[in-house]
């Protein structure tokens, strides 16, 4: 990506943090190339255990407020137990063969259907990548209700 497309880039996004209310920590553009499979297999296990959702909130926050590094072992450990999880027992079970197995196919899967990038929202067949397509998507999600 040249460097004006950078540029332009961080700046949509700095619009869209300032859009949506949301803290963005100067940190967090510096933490794109970490690894993201250690939080991915943690959410695995933290669905599991219904604590998802609480997962979640914490890790955004953490990754793009705080800009801390999700792929740091002790930085995982702190999300999970700030979410009410048992760190040492999600922890293990998502460096386990099968969490491993079940991202694999979950990466397979998405990219079966296409999927390149996140965010990426499906509905039915159609897929939207972006955060600026969210409302092209939830259009279609009524659109199928009615």
């Amino acid at each position: 990506m040249g460097e004006r497309k950078k540029t332009a880039y961080y700046n949509d996004l700095l619009a869209w943090a300032e859009f949506t209310d949301v803290e963005l920590s100067p940190k967090a553009r510096e933490l794109r190339k970490t690894d993201a499979e250690p939080p991915l297999r943690a959410a695995i296990v933290a669905k599991e255990m219904g604590g998802f959702s609480a997962f979640h909130h914490n890790a955004y926050k953490a990754r793009w407020c705080d800009g801390r590094d999700m792929s740091e072992p002790e930085v995982l450990a702190e999300v999970l137990t700030l979410s009410g999880l048992d760190a040492d027992a999600i922890l293990t079970r998502a460096n386990s063969d099968e969490i491993q197995g079940q991202l694999d196919k979950a990466t397979e899967d998405a990219i079966a259907r296409g999927v390149f990038g996140v965010p990426t929202l499906l509905v039915g067949d159609r897929m939207f990548w972006g955060n600026d397509r969210f409302e092209l998507a939830r259009y279609y999600i009524e659109r199928a209700r009615s």
